[in-house]
């Protein structure tokens, strides 16, 4: 979970963002991203990274609003990782699983 002005940012494992007020534990709002993540969703400003099992990194805006999905990439075709960022970059670890599995480190940015 994250939290950010009075509000936790979470990704379940089912593959639902949700966000609620820290206070009350009031819901204001669950959308489906993707299907199963096993990684820890990472803020960066207003901005949440996190990566489903199936290799799919999703960039949605952190705001107790409304849910807006940003960007969603694939690199490989399986992931367990949590994304790391750091000097503006971010790195992933996936793998590709045809015909046997080989993990990869991607760097994404300047």
């Amino acid at each position: 979970m994250l939290m950010k002005e009075g509000h936790l940012f979470a990704v379940l494992d089912t593959g639902r963002a949700v966000c609620w007020k820290a206070a009350t534990g009031e819901e204001l709002w669950s959308e489906k991203v993707d299907r199963e993540f096993y990684g820890s969703p990472v803020m960066v400003d207003s901005r949440i990274y996190v990566t489903s099992k199936a290799g799919v990194t999703s960039v949605f805006e952190a705001t107790p609003q409304k849910f807006t999905l940003l960007a969603q990439n694939t690199l490989g075709d399986e992931s367990f990782s949590t994304p790391a960022i750091c000097d503006n970059r971010i790195y992933i670890r996936s793998a590709k699983t045809d015909p046997t599995r080989q993990e990869y480190l991607w760097c994404v940015g300047e």
